[in-house]
């Protein structure tokens, strides 16, 4: 298990969305408001549910090489250019089972447009890994990384997590939600940035559901 990272077996909507990075409440637009609104700066420091500095997040993310189910290697620096919504998930945690069927119909309208879903299993047993794709018919593209790989890089703090990246690899928002809303907060935020529009932080489902 990575260090430090939640196995959240409660309700699927138990954390909110947040956009951007974390930050102090008075520090952000908006203030308090925003803050208990779940809804955070992009100028902090810390991306929300990562560990790692803000600043190294697209590094680390962009020279990592992953190992798809498929064969071969991939890197999101060969994805440069896409929007991406990067997914960690493991077998063991029940909503990552709910919201990974939504995710693969949601790669399959962002292939249509120029993203992509990519889901990143940290899963230690390639195996189990392996059924449950076939169990759930998923097509999208899956990653076997492992608990020691680019999450523990990352000092990941929430499984399931989500993060949205822009076309120049940075993240744009981030989400530990599974729900209804948090996913469709992830839907709105990758079609909004593959029409060239920015994330906005009013337009995110914030708070406890």
């Amino acid at each position: 298990m990575i260090a430090g990272a939640r196995r959240r077996r409660g309700a699927p909507g138990a954390l909110p969305v947040l956009v951007g990075v974390l930050t102090a409440a008075g520090a952000a637009p908006g203030g308090a408001a925003a803050a208990a609104a779940g809804v955070a700066s992009p100028a902090a420091d810390r991306i929300a549910g990562v560990g790692a500095p803000a600043a190294q997040v697209p590094g680390i993310l962009g020279r990592h090489v992953f190992h798809p189910l498929a064969g071969g290697t991939l890197s999101l620096a060969e994805l440069r250019g896409q929007v991406v919504v990067l997914d960690f998930w493991a077998t063991w945690c029940p909503p990552c089972r709910r919201e990974l069927p939504r995710l693969d119909a949601l790669n399959a309208e962002l292939a249509r447009r120029g993203g992509r879903v990519l889901a990143v299993s940290i899963d230690e047993d390639r195996e189990n890994v392996d059924r449950f794709a076939r169990r759930y018919g998923l097509k999208l593209p899956i990653v076997l990384d492992g608990p020691n790989g680019v999450a523990r890089e990352l000092d990941l703090q929430d499984v399931p997590l989500t993060l949205v990246l822009d076309r120049d690899g940075q993240v744009a928002l981030t989400s530990s939600r599974s729900d209804a809303a948090g996913l469709q907060a992830v839907a709105d935020a990758a079609h909004g940035l593959i029409a060239g529009r920015p994330v906005a932080a009013a337009g995110a489902e914030g708070g406890r559901p």
